[in-house]
């Protein structure tokens, strides 16, 4: 894969990394907690810059990573050179990921598993990770709701961030949500700004797959994970969600 067609690529990911530099404190202890029941290795697909990969770490567990973009791996793999830290992070998806390891906890925070947006790439993801999860092993994802839908829909909208050296990063973003897919699209144009001049442009197309609860429930159950506890994830809490609930937080035993 070119590095310069693949996602994320390198003005995304350093907005990114630039606005999220590190994981929100309570989603943090939330998997945090997970890591110190599991009792084992982890694996986090879609691990990105590393903002929870890199901190489980630095608390002694055993985690492996891997993502489709070279551009976020390289800031993962940086992370943890500086910070003298050993983990196995590999380019991949979840079609070309070949691990010979089996996981006591496989987790995906911040609904990063809502990107997964055709049938066919939940149906390989769920069959993958049912695959590399230990018998008892627990699946702990996020996943966005129908509440959760950007608005207004078709109006231009931005931000920025500034980098050390003075200069910004601007995005523009416009969304389009379709009703029968539950498939939000957004058009993102990322534009490096140096002395009031923009000097760099990168655009990327943004799709997320919004769920109605019982859909993934389903999706789950079809392949062998029990559904043990259905929590509010923002804030990240055990306390359980509901028909108001943004964004849930799914853990699951392989049964």
């Amino acid at each position: 894969m070119n590095k310069e067609s693949a996602p994320y690529r390198a003005l995304c990911t350093e907005y990114y990394e630039l606005d999220k530099p590190t994981a929100p404190e309570d989603a943090l202890q939330c998997y945090l907690d997970y890591a110190k029941e599991a009792q084992g290795p982890i694996l986090e697909p879609m691990c990105g810059t590393g903002r929870f990969l890199v901190p489980l770490l630095e608390h002694g567990y055993a985690v492996t990573g891997f993502d489709y973009s070279p551009h976020m791996l390289d800031v993962c793999r940086k992370k943890c050179k500086e910070r003298k830290l050993t983990s196995i992070l590999l380019e991949a998806t979840f079609e070309t990921a070949y691990l010979d390891e089996l996981y006591n906890l496989i987790f995906i925070p911040s609904g990063s598993f809502c990107h997964l947006i055709t049938s066919e790439q939940v149906f390989q993801a769920l069959t993958s990770i049912v695959g590399w999860l230990k018998q008892g092993g627990k699946f702990v994802f996020e996943v966005e709701t129908l509440r959760t839908i950007r608005e207004p829909q078709g109006v231009w909208k931005g931000g920025w961030v500034n980098k050390p050296d003075g200069s910004k990063i601007v995005v523009n973003i416009l969304s389009r949500f379709d009703p029968i897919s539950r498939v939000e699209t957004g058009l993102f144009r990322y534009e490096l700004w140096e002395e009031n001049a923009i000097s760099r442009i990168e655009v990327e197309d943004y799709h997320v797959r919004h769920y109605q609860p019982t859909e993934i429930e389903q999706l789950l159950k079809q392949h062998g994970l029990k559904v043990v506890g259905k929590w509010q994830a923002e804030p990240h809490s055990r306390i359980e969600a509901n028909d108001t609930s943004d964004v849930i937080l799914y853990e699951c035993i392989k049964d």
